[in-house]
C-alpha cells in the first residue's frame, strides 16, 4: 500500500477515536444520572434473561411504550416480518445483530454496545495500519536491496569507464606524438627541398662567375656566346 492509503486509514482511525471518546463520555453521564430511558438500535435484537411476552403492535413507539409500562421489562425487540411483533424481555441482556428487527434498550446498554463496536473497529483499523506499515517496510527493504545492487553495478561501470578513459588518454597522447613527429618530418623534407634549390642556384651562380673570369678579354664575346649556348643547352634538356 502507498503512503496515501496509510494516511486514509489514519484519518479513519482518528475519526472513530473521536466518536469513541464522545460515546464514552455519554456512557459515563448516563451511569452517573441513572438514566433508564429507552432508545432504539436498528437491525438488532435484545436478548434478556427471560421473555415476558410477545404481542402484536402497530409501531416501534407502541413497543417502546409497552416496555416502559412494565416494571420488569429491561428491553424489547420489535420485529417486522409478517407481523409487527413486540417481544418484551427481563433481566440482564445483550444486543445482537438481527435483520428486520429493532432493539429497544436502556441508554446505558446502548452506549456500552456502541463502545464495543467502535472499539472493535479501532482495533481492526489499527491492525490494518500495522500490516500496511510492515508491508511498506518490506517493500522499502526490497527497494533498498535493488538500490544497493544498482549502486554496485554503477560502481563497476565507473571502474570500467575510468579504465577506458585512461586508455583513451594514452591513445590520444600517442596520436599527438605521432602527429607531431609526422609534422616535423614534413617540415624537415620541405626545408631540405628549399635548401637544395638554394644550393643549386648558388652553384649555377658560381659557375657563371668562374666562366666570366676565366675567359680572356678578347674572347669575351666568344665566351659570352659559349656561356649563352651552355645555358641554352642546360635548360633545353
Amino acid at each position: 500500500m502507498s503512503s496515501a492509503q496509510i494516511q486514509t486509514l489514519s484519518n479513519q482511525f482518528n475519526s472513530l477515536l473521536t466518536e469513541y471518546q464522545s460515546t464514552y463520555a455519554e456512557f459515563m453521564n448516563t451511569l452517573k444520572s441513572n438514566d433508564n430511558t429507552l432508545t432504539t438500535v436498528e437491525n438488532s435484537a435484545f436478548t434478556g434473561s427471560s421473555t415476558i411476552n410477545t404481542s402484536l403492535v402497530s409501531s416501534i413507539s407502541d413497543c417502546t411504550t409497552a416496555c416502559s409500562s412494565n416494571t420488569s421489562c429491561t428491553g424489547a425487540t420489535f420485529t417486522t416480518n409478517s407481523n409487527n411483533n413486540c417481544t418484551l424481555s427481563s433481566g440482564t441482556g445483550t444486543i445482537v445483530n438481527a435483520t428486520n428487527s429493532t432493539a429497544i434498550v436502556q441508554k446505558g446498554l446502548y452506549y456500552s454496545y456502541q463502545l464495543q463496536n467502535l472499539n472493535q473497529q479501532l482495533m481492526d483499523i489499527n491492525e490494518q495500519i500495522n500490516t500496511t506499515v510492515n508491508q511498506s517496510n518490506t517493500t522499502y527493504q526490497n527497494h533498498l536491496g535493488q538500490i544497493n545492487e544498482r549502486g554496485q553495478a554503477l560502481q563497476q561501470n565507473y571502474v570500467v569507464l575510468t579504465g577506458d578513459r585512461d586508455r583513451i588518454d594514452v591513445m590520444i597522447r600517442e596520436f599527438e606524438t605521432l602527429n607531431s613527429a609526422q609534422q616535423n618530418s614534413d617540415i624537415n623534407v620541405t626545408m631540405n627541398y628549399y635548401n637544395y634549390i638554394v644550393l643549386l642556384f648558388v652553384a649555377i651562380f658560381l659557375v657563371c662567375l668562374l666562366l666570366r673570369f676565366s675567359v680572356p678579354s678578347e674572347q669575351v664575346g666568344g665566351g659570352r656566346n659559349a656561356a649563352s649556348n651552355f645555358f641554352k643547352n642546360l635548360f633545353s634538356k
